[in-house]
Parts: structure tokens; C-alpha cells; sequence
């Protein structure tokens, strides 16, 4: 698996745990099909990608969580780490994470202005999975409307990019540091999020409601914890089994 997306620190990297190893052994071939099947289902009405052989290409694009923030050693443990390790020999995952970044383009910090955004119109991918939306319910810009309005020209855009890729809408984990906002979330900006995947034919992952009840997997209420990777990756393998 090769991952791109990030720069080299120089800092040693140990090997994913043991532990971890054996359970993305359990679902790989569930997830390897899953993926497969989601490129091969085209992105919007009438459209049909060309079916994946060999190795697959996913890129991620998100914010702090995408990223890996407050993880000893995201390479290893984050949760797009982890998929990228589930994959076959060859494939490629990008992790576009960027800590602070909204998908509303008149936010303090929009995700579309960053290094990782252009780094991400360069590449060829099969499969993209969004999930952006808890630093845009912080925002002092936040506005649904606008928010579902910049979301959908987004989806569409990533639509429209060579080999056509599959797109996967990601609803924002809990919110569990702030209540109000979590509301925000659940209220206003996940249901925008399903009636974009409604609209554009893109699937969608519930990883909010996934992770309601469990604080114990994100140590300061906003990042997932190793634990709460290992959790959000099987997750999401499983879930785009059943798409």
C-alpha cells in the first residue's frame, strides 16, 4: 500500500499493532469487494465507471479527523492509515485531512484553499470519501444553506474529475465537547448532507449516529482516539460492504 498526501518528518514509524492487523485481516476481502463494486456503480444518473482492475485509488477528504489529530503516530493508526492497509498490493491511499479546514468557502479556514486541495485536484483516484462539516458548525460563518449550497458544487466538481470516482458522503462522528454544536450537526448539517447524496447519487456513511454513545472513543470529545480509529475504520469497511 502506498500513501500519499502527507510530507516525510523523519520521525521513526512503528508497525501497525498486532492487534489491529488481525482484525483488518477479518474484513479485508469484504472491504476489497465493497470498494470494487462502488467504482464499478458509476457517479451520477446515467453514468457508469469503468470497472477497477487491480489496484484501487482512494482519496479522503476531511478535516483534523481525515487527518489524524492527537494520534501517537497517524501514519499507522489513523483511519484512512488502516484502509490503505486493507487494500491490495499496489493501491493507493491519499489522506487530504487538514486540522481547522470547513467545506464552506467564506469560512475562516475553507478546506478548498488549501496545499491539500491542490494536491488533491492532481490526482486520479477511484473511490473519494468526504467527511467535512464539524469545524463548519463552529464557524462563525456558518450557514446551512450556504454550507449545502458549497457542498454540492464540491460533490459535483469531484464528480466531473478524470476516472470518473465513486463518491462517499461521510456524516461528521459526535460531537461530544459541545452539545449545542453536536445538535448543529445532527440538526442542520447532516440532513444537508443526505439531501446532497440524494441529488447527486453519492452514498453515504452514518458515522454520526455510529458513534453515538461511545466517548470513550475520543479522548477530547472531538478527535477519535486509536481506539476510535480502529472502530471508525472497520465501520466504514463494513458499511461500503453494504452499500
Amino acid at each position: 500500500m502506498v500513501s500519499y498526501g502527507r510530507g516525510e518528518d523523519g520521525v521513526y514509524r512503528d508497525p501497525v499493532p498486532l492487534s489491529v492487523r488481525i482484525r483488518m485481516a477479518l474484513i479485508a476481502l469484504l472491504f476489497i469487494g465493497a470498494i470494487a463494486f462502488l467504482a464499478v456503480r458509476g457517479c451520477s444518473a446515467g453514468e457508469t465507471a469503468a470497472p477497477v482492475q487491480g489496484p484501487l485509488r482512494i482519496s479522503c477528504v476531511g478535516d483534523s479527523i481525515t487527518y489524524g489529530y492527537g494520534l501517537r503516530d497517524p501514519e499507522t493508526e489513523c483511519w484512512v492509515s488502516l484502509l490503505g492497509d486493507a487494500l491490495p498490493e499496489g493501491s493507493e491511499t491519499g489522506n487530504f485531512g487538514v486540522s481547522g479546514s470547513c467545506m464552506l468557502v467564506n469560512s475562516s479556514y475553507p478546506w478548498a484553499s488549501t496545499v491539500a486541495a491542490r494536491a488533491f485536484w492532481e490526482a486520479e483516484e477511484d473511490v473519494v470519501i468526504i467527511m467535512l462539516g464539524t469545524n463548519d458548525v463552529c464557524d462563525w460563518m456558518w450557514d446551512v444553506a450556504t454550507y449545502e449550497h458549497d457542498y454540492q458544487a464540491f460533490v459535483e466538481e469531484v464528480q466531473a474529475k478524470p476516472g470518473n470516482p465513486r463518491i462517499v458522503l461521510m456524516t461528521p462522528p459526535t460531537l461530544y465537547i459541545n452539545p449545542e454544536l453536536d445538535a448543529r450537526l445532527s440538526d442542520e448539517a447532516i440532513p444537508a448532507i443526505n439531501r446532497i447524496a440524494e441529488r447527486t447519487g453519492a452514498s453515504v456513511i452514518d458515522l454520526h449516529t455510529f458513534t453515538a454513545g461511545h466517548p470513550e472513543w475520543f479522548d477530547d470529545g472531538v478527535h477519535p482516539n486509536a481506539r476510535g480509529n480502529e472502530e471508525i475504520f472497520a465501520y466504514v469497511a463494513e458499511s461500503l460492504n453494504a452499500l
